[in-house]
């Protein structure tokens, strides 16, 4: 008589298939909740850096970069962001002196900072950036994303996954669809 106490060849393929699949789903699964992590995180950040700067203004009345508050400013190099290779259009970080947050090079009348501690680069590791005529659609989002009628705002955002700022070329406050933005003023 022979003895059946094991598993056939044929069986165990089909578990370790069944295996496959299940840890296949669960790396998609994980993947989704690790993007949307870093954007949760963005957003937090960005909170933060909105509050700071609205401390800021209310010491000094100006925007980072010696911009007047409270005002959309559509002056070639408004945006601070960089350097970053990948945002052309930023000559100057928000987190220098001349951006005014973290530190001052005492021109600044009535700076009382800094006013801000968290990283200075977002969860894909690239720097914040403050724009004060960043492109927005009617619901807020990036014009990039939509097409519609847009308006400049003023916003403190991530460029997002690509990294990616205004790319060479392209109009001055288009960035993409992945920006991670909160608006502080819109027209």
């Amino acid at each position: 008589m022979l003895n059946k106490k094991g598993f056939t060849l044929i069986e165990l393929l089909v578990i370790l298939a069944i295996i496959g699949i299940l840890s296949s789903m669960a790396t998609v699964g994980l993947n989704g909740a690790r993007i949307k992590a870093k954007r949760t995180k963005a957003y937090s950040d960005i909170s933060e850096i909105r509050k700071a700067i609205d401390i800021f203004a209310n010491d000094t009345s100006l925007w980072p970069g010696y911009q007047e508050d409270d005002q959309i400013n559509s002056d070639a190099g408004n945006e601070l962001c960089g350097p970053d290779e990948n945002a052309n259009n930023c000559l100057n970080s928000l987190f220098s002196d001349f951006g005014g947050l973290s530190s001052d090079d005492g021109t600044y009348f009535g700076w009382s900072g800094p006013y801000i501690k968290i990283s200075t680069l977002d969860p894909w590791g690239h720097e914040y950036f403050f724009d004060t005529d960043y492109q927005i659609d009617a619901n807020g989002d990036p014009c990039a994303c939509t097409g519609i009628a847009c308006s400049d705002a003023v916003v403190v955002g991530s460029y997002g996954p690509d990294g990616l700022g205004v790319p060479s070329g392209a109009t001055p406050g288009s960035y993409g669809c992945d920006d991670v933005i909160i608006v502080m003023l819109k027209n």
